[in-house]
């Protein structure tokens, strides 16, 4: 029975965290590890997690929408290892069920290289990685459903989920992405409308990427390609990481009975379903940023069109008042414009 690790990355959500955890254990498979990177710049996340973990929190401050896959809370105490960051490196597998790693934050690909690390050290080759946002919620088969994938197609695939809108679950949030290396644009397949299983024969072209809520793949792929390139921060990274591994001859497909339910994408113009406002300006910049850097690495012909995109997209900032935004921005792309970079295929 291959063992799964599960890497969820957390900042500030801790309620986020702990009611996505609840869904996970709940899993009709059950040889996993939970690996949880706390990027937050305080240590409420760590405080209650680790109260949760222990059964001294306060479980009805967990407000669901899935009561049917988040409850009844499990009992507790769950076993589990604590670690900070410097500690990592020395420390030795141990088989619990939860591994905690307190973080200093250096981006989304750093805090899972962390995890990628331990794996790497703790797995053997039948092993399999998910890569979850803590900001969803799973059905109870969905595990099961990705580890069967592989038995009826070769390791060389790395797979995605059928993401749905956590506020409104009938609705597809993506079975996948689309990528304009032209524009250096994205958009999700089938985002926003009703699920009739429209989409469960679709198979991935050149241009579809797996949208980074849930991305599962077996350790083969972790070992050949290694682990993510950190310039990004955010945004970009998992799209740099996949295309490495086509390189190697690695693909991408969807699982369509694989369900995750995605609280994150389902805002408009900042204000998401739940009515609350989030701020965008540093998502916005590294989006900018690394859409050009993506961008001269990968598509190279595809520079001076991107870059006449972007600067459409810092003139319209600009028209809005973001005059100090677009200053930061317009550095940061001339840094880009003026480097190196690497890695065609």
């Amino acid at each position: 029975m291959s063992k799964v690790f599960i890497v969820l990355v957390n900042y500030t959500k801790y309620k986020d965290t702990i009611e996505c955890l609840e869904s996970v254990l709940k899993s009709s498979y059950q040889n996993f590890e939970v690996i949880i990177i706390d990027n937050s710049p305080n240590d409420e996340s760590e405080y209650n997690i680790r109260r949760w973990l222990k059964g001294e929190y306060n479980c009805s401050e967990i407000n669901t929408l899935f009561p049917e896959l988040v409850y009844p809370m499990l009992g507790k105490p769950i076993s589990y290892t604590y670690l900070k960051e410097a500690q990592l490196e020395k420390a030795e597998p141990a088989p619990n069920k939860v591994l905690f790693i307190k973080a200093i934050n250096r981006g989304f690909a750093a805090a899972n290289n962390l995890a990628f690390k331990y794996i790497l050290k703790s797995a053997n080759q039948s092993s399999f990685v998910w890569l979850l946002n803590n900001d969803t919620v799973i059905e109870k088969e969905t595990l099961k459903n990705m580890i069967n994938f592989y038995k009826n197609n070769d390791p060389v695939y790395v797979i995605g989920s059928k993401l749905k809108y956590y506020y409104k679950k009938e609705a597809l949030q993506a079975i996948c992405g689309r990528y304009n290396k032209w524009l250096g644009s994205t958009y999700h397949i089938g985002d926003g409308e009703i699920d009739r299983g429209q989409y469960n024969n679709y198979v991935m072209s050149n241009d579809n990427y797996i949208v980074g809520a849930s991305i599962f793949f077996p350790i083969v792929f972790l070992s050949t390609v290694g682990v993510m390139n950190e310039d990004y921060f955010l945004y970009y990274e998992e799209m740099d990481w996949i295309l490495t591994g086509r390189k190697y001859g690695f693909k991408i497909a969807l699982e369509p009975t694989a369900i995750v339910y995605h609280k994150e994408g389902a805002s408009i113009e900042g204000a998401s379903l739940n009515g609350k406002n989030k701020d965008k300006s540093v998502a916005d910049y590294f989006s900018i940023v690394n859409r050009l850097k993506f961008t001269k690495k990968w598509y190279p012909q595809c520079t001076v069109s991107v870059t006449i995109g972007v600067f459409y997209a810092l003139l319209k900032r600009l028209l809005k008042g973001r005059v100090r935004f677009v200053t930061r921005v317009t550095k940061a792309v001339v840094k880009v414009l003026f480097t190196s970079y690497t890695g065609k295929i």
